[in-house]
């Protein structure tokens, strides 16, 4: 992560999950890290998203340490193609579940689901007060909570990582530097 602009986006993430306070439906703000990464590796032809851009990454340099706890290795399965090439398909999964179960809610199939999951499996029963109300469908509340849920997810799990072994362990198997990689790495192999 560069200096400046970079050390200060934790604020983004930060933001993010306070915003969900003030309505949940900000948590379609999530569709902004889902795009923007792809919009730089288009522009650049570079991981400028995992080097200079992601507010995730910035967070992470931001869990504390104890200067006593000496940096464990990373195990080799973590970082593996085969855990990296994983999480990607479990949030390719998640992509999937929350277009479809959104869909079956907009159809009158389903209740919306109305709190957010931690690894799509688990409620969270919280009550997210809400700071605001909006008269919004109810499928567009579910989906909210869906990308709440796989923001939440992230970054607990980059968050864990980050105690257990080194703050930016969760970007050696983020999806978006996986897929940016795979990208780049085909771009390469067919270029001239």
């Amino acid at each position: 992560m560069k200096p400046g602009i970079g050390s200060k986006l934790w604020l983004f993430t930060a933001a993010y999950f306070i915003l969900v306070f003030v309505n949940i439906h900000l948590a379609l703000l999530a569709i902004i890290c889902f795009t923007l990464p792809v919009y730089f590796l288009l522009r650049d032809q570079k991981k400028s998203w995992c080097q200079s851009y992601c507010p995730r990454a910035s967070f992470l340099m931001k869990v504390p340490r104890s200067k006593n706890q000496p940096l464990r290795p990373i195990p080799a399965w973590l970082i593996s193609e085969k855990t990296r090439q994983w999480v990607v398909r479990y949030f390719a999964m998640n992509l999937f579940f929350a277009t479809m179960s959104t869909l079956m809610v907009v159809v009158g199939r389903m209740a919306p689901m109305l709190i957010p999951r931690f690894l799509i499996l688990f409620p969270v029963n919280v009550n997210l007060p809400q700071l605001i109300s909006l008269d919004l469908p109810l499928w567009l509340t579910h989906l909210s909570f869906r990308f709440l849920s796989m923001m939440m997810t992230s970054t607990l799990v980059g968050v864990a990582l980050a105690i257990l072994y080194r703050n930016r362990t969760w970007c050696a198997i983020c999806p978006v530097a996986t897929l940016s990689d795979q990208y780049l790495e085909q771009s390469s192999s067919e270029s001239p």
